[in-house]
């Protein structure tokens, strides 16, 4: 099933809270007439809508429809939380099968791991709600939903190799396991490698590397206050050694040879950093 909110409807949020379940809990079996969302902070749940049956994980919505029998299906793990909020159910809002389209449906179970915003923009909804701001969190209600949105239609849009890249863009503070992005995606360990290296011409482990010494560059280049440790902190290197071995492996160069030269504009090698990798092609004159 999907649901479709009504754009042009002022939706209230009418409660909301951080829920943690130290014990394994069932959702109650109920039917509401405002709508239920549910973000899984840690932890696993089953939970089933109307017949179908959804499986919650960490950085997961579950849209839990106005009108429509929701129940738990198992209990929650052990020490889960989550955060959740009911919304106003308006006219224009609908439920709609699966195969149903256009751009404004949502499907019942979102991922939202690949996009960092919505998890503060959820919880800016339950803080404003539990500080009575009824406005701010009605606000942040429609901004939510336009992110989803941009969920659904970007990565219907892309491929899966530019569903990988995009995840990995969008945490750079973070190294994944390429199990854990062919999992992301929907596809096999070999399968989602095989595309991507297709799309790419390199290995995902590569991209990795390639793109953190891009943003390790841009560092070094703009913030000449932040230290070798901060940035290698930042984008996800275990300490400032490994961070330097793979920066100079790449470039040629050591982090701190290359703030130099960049500072100074002295005679060095230019390095070409981009979406297919950090090429460096030969000595440039300043």
């Amino acid at each position: 099933m999907k649901i479709c909110f009504d754009q042009n409807a002022r939706h209230r949020i009418t409660e909301a809270n951080i829920n943690y379940y130290a014990a394994p809990f069932t959702h109650p079996a109920r039917i509401m007439g405002e709508h239920d969302i549910i973000y899984m902070l840690d932890g696993e749940w089953k939970l089933g809508q109307n017949g179908e049956i959804y499986s919650l994980k960490n950085d997961s919505i579950l849209l839990l429809g106005a009108n429509c029998h929701h129940y738990g299906v198992s209990h929650c793990r052990a020490n889960t939380k989550t955060m959740y909020f009911h919304v106003s159910a308006e006219p224009g809002d609908r439920s709609v099968p699966d195969n149903a389209g256009g751009e404004n449906m949502l499907d019942t179970l979102i991922d939202v791991s690949s996009n960092r915003s919505i998890k503060k923009i959820f919880h800016d909804i339950v803080s404003a709600k539990i500080s009575g701001d009824e406005r701010k969190s009605s606000v942040l209600f429609d901004l939510l939903i336009c992110e989803l949105q941009q969920i659904r239609l970007h990565t219907g849009n892309m491929t899966t190799g530019e569903q990988i890249r995009n995840i990995i863009h969008q945490n750079p503070e973070r190294f994944f396991a390429n199990e854990e992005l062919a999992a992301m995606v929907g596809f096999s360990l070999k399968s989602a490698e095989t595309k991507f290296k297709s799309l790419f011409g390199t290995t995902i482990h590569q991209y990795i590397l390639q793109f953190k010494t891009e943003q390790a560059m841009s560092y070094l280049r703009n913030f000449p206050e932040m230290s070798v440790k901060e940035i290698a902190s930042n984008l996800g290197f275990y300490d400032e050694y490994h961070f330097s071995r793979q920066f100079k492996k790449i470039i040629g160069i050591s982090p701190t040879q290359y703030r130099q030269q960049s500072a100074e504009k002295q005679p060095r090698t230019f390095c070409t950093a981009g979406m297919y990798g950090i090429v460096r092609t030969g000595a440039t004159q300043n």
